[in-house]
């Protein structure tokens, strides 16, 4: 997982054959701004080895390109995403957030079919832990808007081989297996969706716009009605538990589990 707390926005000059033109380049550093914009004059110039088909090949993990609220501790960062909800990003724990299921063709012979939709995916994913044990004994299942959210305490890297297929075999969506493999890591939302709430709208486009008047007045009032509002419940709990662990507390706090609160 890579991240970066300070961020710059930079038109660099590169040179393209014969003519020199100008590029915006978004940089990100943990130490400066101004590390940040030799980070981007370096990203200028490695622009150009590219174009001219110099630039050596590496294995490219793609920065989470969000402003960083709160850096928990090195496996765990909160960060805001692109309508202004809080974002959970974890290289520790697996979070997969389920909005459908597998379907077998004897699930049409089983009282499967008469449960609620949100029971029939806690159901399907139950069914499906000793089928595939390298999801490993322990989780947090939550309700969520939508469906399910479950939170495994053996971390499965995105990066991985078979991780793709495994997701898919879950029914996990495909954005999501994609995302978590180009950040090798996973992400919860922690905060609701404005919309949800029926408050106004915002527009990040990229993590500067978190550093603006104009974002600062939003959040707070913002902060203020998702008070009113949950993100999970708690459903259930498999195998050992692993509540008190502090970023499942964080994650249970943040996302205001304990409250009979509508969910958003």
């Amino acid at each position: 997982m890579k991240y970066y707390k300070f961020w710059v926005k930079e038109s660099v000059k590169i040179q393209v054959g014969e003519f020199a033109q100008f590029v915006t380049v978004l940089s990100g550093s943990n130490q400066s701004k101004d590390d940040a914009r030799r980070e981007a004059t370096k990203r200028s110039r490695y622009v150009e080895q590219k174009i001219k088909g110099e630039a050596p090949e590496d294995d490219y993990e793609a920065p989470i390109k969000e402003h960083v609220d709160e850096v928990v501790d090195d496996a765990n960062i909160i960060t805001i995403c692109r309508y202004g909800a809080r974002i959970l990003n974890t290289c520790q724990y697996t979070v997969l957030d389920l909005d459908d299921y597998p379907v077998d063709f004897l699930d049409m012979f089983r009282s499967l079919r008469k449960l609620p939709k949100k029971e029939r995916i806690v159901a399907k994913f139950l069914q499906r832990l000793s089928k595939y044990p390298e999801l490993g004994t322990d989780f947090r299942i939550y309700e969520t808007t939508k469906g399910v959210r479950v939170i495994g305490k053996k971390y499965i890297e995105p990066s991985g081989k078979g991780y793709a297929a495994l997701m898919r075999k879950l029914r996990v969506d495909w954005l999501y297996i994609v995302l978590s493999q180009k950040q090798n890591c996973y992400r919860a939302r922690v905060t609701p969706k404005p919309f949800r709430m029926k408050f106004k709208t915002i527009k990040i486009k990229s993590p500067l716009d978190c550093e603006t008047q104009a974002y600062l007045d939003w959040a707070q009032e913002y902060a203020a009605v998702s008070a009113r509002y949950s993100v999970v419940k708690l459903i259930q709990s498999v195998g050992s538990d692993f509540s008190t662990e502090p970023v499942i507390r964080l994650h249970d706090s943040l996302c205001n589990e304990s409250r009979s609160s509508t969910l958003a």
